[in-house]
């Protein structure tokens, strides 16, 4: 006999008769998630507000500050994402995240200790190898607290951390610029004189340390759903792929090719009003950082709401069909970005296009959970990230500070290499979207 999680006391039962914990507890795992999730994009995209005095003082380009913001995390996040994936898929998430959140706050208040160059691209690239465990062992976890048909709203809901997180980059790292002033150098408690911006690094850092005792008050779940063996190999998971490749191809190009916009964006967005507006740091982060989260969480809480009633309402294709409307979002916000002669017409155009992104991006997840056996969740997440590592946190602000430095040969001319590169990113993914729908659907319901 099934039951209704959303009215069951203490457990429900799955349509194939799994057991799911209490909804209210399913819940909380989800916000402990959201915590460490928010925690996580802040400790990554600090370094977004920071490019300007940091530039300055290591006396770096444009595209060697774009190598720390994308190349030196992507790299590493990339390449232990799928090994970690693989874990996963074997032992105890809920220890997994508990290192792994130690290890990444530790890394981001080494970043404020660097003295060079290299020094900051080895902490960055340690940020990266800590975050690397998250994603797998997140949306593996909650998908095995909450059925099929409400996993949508689950994992937008933990998606939205990706919003909150960059907001929050930008609003903490915005108050604790105004708190400590337009000094070069601050007193802290048990350092002494520091430069600001290591001291923005240091402040934020540390307290992370503090999620690791929370996550560990998470209660590891039992697997659910199709199993393939009790300790899977890479043979499985790629056997799996191939058997389904035209559905998993196309997941994975439009997520990545979604993840590149939004990035693009997140390490960008704050340097772009301070060159075209002539903005103050702290007055982009108090700013930008609340119109980033506000319009992403919407953006997230809108995907899981649409995905879920597709999948709720047998529509062909299922969740693969968010992204057909993210797209021309994208291209409207980016030209009315392109074009916008005030600040507060930029952040309208900014808000417009965060949403899209939150609506595209929170899809993802429970997109692929649909297709893939549980034992093979922690994988197939994995890739996910990896794609939209390289793409997204790699290539993306690499690119768009090459075009900025070796083509247009100026600082101010964000809006120009925002167009030349995003514009045909965008028209890829809509074509990529439209094309995969049919083999989405193949692999979702194979007859």
């Amino acid at each position: 006999m099934s039951a209704d999680p959303r009215s069951e006391g203490w457990s429900a039962l799955s349509p194939e008769g799994a057991r799911y914990p209490a909804p209210a507890y399913a819940w909380y795992v989800v916000v402990v998630l959201l915590i460490v999730g928010i925690t996580s994009y802040l400790d990554r995209y600090l370094i977004a507000l920071l490019v300007e005095p940091i530039k300055a003082d290591l006396a770096i380009t444009d595209t060697q500050i774009s190598f720390l913001q994308g190349s030196a995390f992507a790299l590493f996040y990339v390449a232990f994402g799928l090994p970690f994936g693989a874990i996963v898929d074997r032992a105890s998430r809920r220890t997994i995240l508990v290192v792994g959140i130690a290890l990444w706050s530790v890394m981001t208040f080494a970043c404020g200790l660097a003295t060079s160059y290299w020094q900051l691209f080895i902490a960055r690239a340690g940020v990266g190898i800590g975050e690397a465990c998250l994603a797998p062992a997140a949306y593996s976890l909650i998908a095995d607290y909450f059925p099929p048909r409400q996993r949508g709203r689950a994992m937008s809901t933990y998606n939205m951390s990706n919003y909150l997180g960059v907001g929050a980059s930008l609003l903490l790292g915005g108050i604790v610029l105004r708190l400590l002033g337009d000094a070069p150098q601050v007193s802290l408690p048990g350092l002494g004189p520091t430069i600001t911006w290591k001291a923005v690094f240091f402040i934020v850092g540390l307290p992370g340390l503090l999620l690791a005792g929370l996550m560990a008050t998470v209660r590891e779940e039992t697997r659910k759903g199709a199993q393939v063996a009790a300790k899977p190999t890479f043979g499985q998971f790629f056997a799996h792929l191939a058997a389904a490749k035209g559905a998993y191809t196309a997941v994975y190009v439009v997520s990545a090719l979604t993840a590149f916009v939004g990035l693009t964006f997140a390490t960008w967005g704050a340097s772009f009003f301070i060159r075209t507006y002539g903005m103050k740091p702290a007055q982009v982060g108090l700013t930008l950082g609340p119109v980033n989260a506000l319009a992403g969480v919407l953006g997230c809480l809108a995907s899981g709401a649409i995905s879920d009633r597709l999948v709720a309402s047998n529509r062909a294709g299922g969740r693969f069909l968010v992204p057909l409307i993210w797209w021309p979002i994208a291209l409207v916000g980016l030209l009315a970005l392109a074009v916008a002669p005030t600040k507060e017409t930029a952040l309208m155009a900014v808000a417009f296009l965060t949403f899209g992104s939150g609506l595209g991006l929170a899809s993802v997840p429970p997109t692929i959970q649909d297709i893939t056996p549980n034992r093979l969740r922690g994988r197939a997440i994995s890739l996910h990230f990896i794609f939209s590592g390289l793409l997204g946190m790699g290539l993306a602000p690499t690119l768009i500070a090459l075009v900025t430095d070796h083509v247009l040969h100026d600082p101010g001319a964000l809006r120009a290499s925002l167009l030349i590169v995003l514009v045909p990113v965008i028209i890829a993914g809509f074509l990529a979207g439209l094309a995969g729908r049919r083999a989405y659907e193949r692999a979702r319901r194979p007859q």
